[in-house]
């Protein structure tokens, strides 16, 4: 097989990876960092190949267009991570609250000022 035909493949399993929400996000960002790596080392070794036999191969249109529809997929992945990560702040500092409810009142119950002179 060679370095595109790779590509091709590794761009499909990232794909299918980023398209079907796992219930553990956790594994699914560990699987879309190896897929990501992999990625990395194979277009390493194609930009040490000339760019010419690359656009005349018959994949690389293919490739092009995964390469936006991965894109994509991360930046929902992305995105869906930061929602996550606010709403768990948020709980945060209602829990934060409620166990320490008079912390950020400032009252003067229980003083007496006589304005008597």
């Amino acid at each position: 097989m060679d370095l595109v035909e790779q590509l091709v493949s590794c761009s499909e399993n990232l794909l299918n990876v980023l398209q079907y929400s796992e219930d553990e996000r956790d594994k699914q960002v560990e699987k879309v960092e190896q897929l990501l790596a992999e990625r990395e080392w194979i277009i390493a070794r194609l930009k040490e190949e000339s760019r010419k036999n690359l656009n005349q191969h018959p994949k690389a249109r293919k490739i092009v267009e995964m390469e936006q529809e991965i894109q994509k997929g991360i930046r929902h992945l992305y995105e869906d991570i930061k929602i996550d990560l606010k709403k768990w702040n948020e709980k945060k500092r209602l829990r934060q609250f409620y166990m320490n409810t008079f912390a950020n009142v400032e009252t003067y119950d229980g003083r007496f000022y006589d304005k008597r002179k």
